[in-house]
């Protein structure tokens, strides 16, 4: 019987939170949350924060400037689960948001501890329903990107293409243009040689006639006895 009035204090207790907040991104410090989409950025750039640590902040910046007990912390993160070290958790639980936040116990910037009560965020917080300008900036920088990497994909393919098509064409040509003097030169050379053979029996048929005319005068001066 106990459980069911535990259940209902829970969905009262959300239902507290959403009604109290009065947009969807809250702005601290350095820091931007995005309470609809549960995430947080950092001068623009987003942090990685675990499901856990991001509702405890969430619960804090709700309640800026009040002190927020343990135990409420407990049934916003635990609800359906009891704690036999409710202490440790939560403390656990706000020593790592503490650190996503480069927050300290000591010095705190925005997480404090009030002694046997709780804890409350010191920091002034400012909720709107449009992000801040920086993280417009950021958004609008990844779109930007974005559409320009998307229009020049289909043009480094024509290009790549292009490119592709122009080297296989140089090739091809280069094949072409490599037979063709192969062939001039294998002609050139069979030529050649057939020039150079008719030569060398021209010269060898005029040397022969030259003997033979050399004979024959050697016969004329000097007649057989």
């Amino acid at each position: 019987m106990s459980a069911q009035p535990n259940v209902m204090a829970q969905q009262d207790s959300n239902e507290g939170l959403l009604k109290q907040q009065p947009g969807r991104y809250a702005r601290f410090g350095a820091f931007l949350a995005d309470l609809e989409r549960a995430e947080l950025y950092q001068n623009g750039q987003r942090v990685k924060v675990q499901a856990k640590l991001f509702q405890a902040l969430v619960l804090l910046l709700r309640r800026a400037g009040d002190v927020v007990t343990r135990e409420e912390v407990r049934r916003q993160l635990w609800a359906e689960t009891f704690l036999t070290n409710l202490d440790a958790n939560v403390n656990t639980t706000i020593n790592k948001l503490r650190q996503v936040l480069g927050d300290s116990p000591e010095s705190p910037l925005y997480i404090e501890t009030i002694p046997r009560r709780g804890y409350s965020f010191v920091a002034m917080v400012k909720f709107s329903d449009v992000p801040s300008e920086a993280a417009l900036e950021v958004a609008n920088k990844k779109s930007a990107e974005a559409q320009h990497a998307n229009g020049i994909e289909p043009v480094l393919a024509d290009r790549s293409f292009y490119v592709a098509a122009r080297v296989v064409s140089l090739l091809f040509g280069g094949m072409i243009l490599g037979a063709l003097l192969t062939f001039v030169w294998f002609f050139s050379q069979a030529k050649y040689r057939r020039a150079s053979s008719g030569a060398s029996i021209s010269i060898s048929a005029a040397w022969e006639c030259s003997r033979l005319v050399g004979l024959s005068r050697e016969d004329h001066f000097n007649p057989r006895m």
